[in-house]
């Protein structure tokens, strides 16, 4: 079985479904979402950020400092983290959000053997789930902005094209939210065999997805294709805005708007 797992994608993509999945058939440790990983790549961000100043006279202390090891000695600290956390390097790792899909690299310099399970989902169903979830303008809650989930998700995108397109490309599986609902069985057929699980929980965990009512699977559980912009109460100027947005990623990936 393939091992330490991180399970990145955008907030409503469906990481927490997938991630209760794996969990329950790997038998995996892991702590719910983690984001720790995310805080090493800012700091190692930040020791680039120094690394690169041009500022200096080259008469401060800084710049007696060996930067490299700095990261080094940091990659080191998360990784007996981890280690002292789950015992070993036997653990999924779930961490929604833009910066953690960007930060594929990191984990392999702390976990060469990680693997990754990437979550996709089209950008409106995210901004709808997110409504539903944290407020809308018509909810008890403060107003999802269409513009900030459309920026986020298209970041997100493009990091995950850009592990795709990596050494680590063998490394990394996609879940598509709308294979998962329309067609189970392949889906949790090709995420087993990616972790090398065996054929004999295969049933079990196509049955897991259709018993399951997550948000990923609720109301459209039946639908054969997403949810597009005319599907929605945003107002045309919002939509237009948002599909300005997103249109380019959607085309690559073949998501309607």
């Amino acid at each position: 079985m393939k091992a330490p797992i991180f399970i990145i994608g955008y907030p409503r993509s469906g990481t927490s479904f997938v991630g209760k999945l794996i969990a329950t058939f790997t038998k995996l440790p892991s702590h719910g979402e983690a984001h720790t990983l995310t805080l090493l790549q800012e700091l190692h961000h930040q020791v680039n950020l120094y690394s690169r100043r041009t500022d200096f006279t080259g008469r401060e202390l800084v710049k007696l400092l060996d930067l490299d090891e700095l990261k080094d000695i940091n990659t080191r600290f998360f990784r007996e983290f981890y280690r002292r956390t789950y015992g070993s390097d036997q653990f999924i790792d779930k961490t929604p959000g833009a910066v953690a899909c960007h930060g594929w690299g990191v984990v392999k310099e702390v976990f060469p053997d990680a693997v990754f399970i990437v979550c996709v989902r089209s950008p409106v169903e995210v901004y709808e789930s997110a409504s539903l979830k944290f407020g809308s303008r018509d909810g008890d809650g403060p107003a999802t902005d269409p513009v900030e989930v459309a920026t986020g998700w298209v970041s997100a995108m493009r990091g995950i094209e850009k592990l795709l397109a990596s050494t680590f490309a063998s490394d990394t599986h996609v879940v598509s939210q709308l294979q998962l609902r329309s067609d189970p069985t392949a889906t949790v057929t090709q995420l087993f065999d990616f972790l090398g699980l065996p054929d004999s929980v295969v049933a079990d965990g196509i049955e897991l997805c259709s018993q399951s009512r997550e948000d990923v699977l609720t109301a459209s559980i039946t639908r054969p294709s997403y949810k597009t912009l005319r599907q929605t109460s945003l107002a045309d100027v919002q939509a237009q805005r948002f599909r300005e947005i997103c249109a380019p990623i959607c085309t690559d990936w073949g998501i309607e708007l």
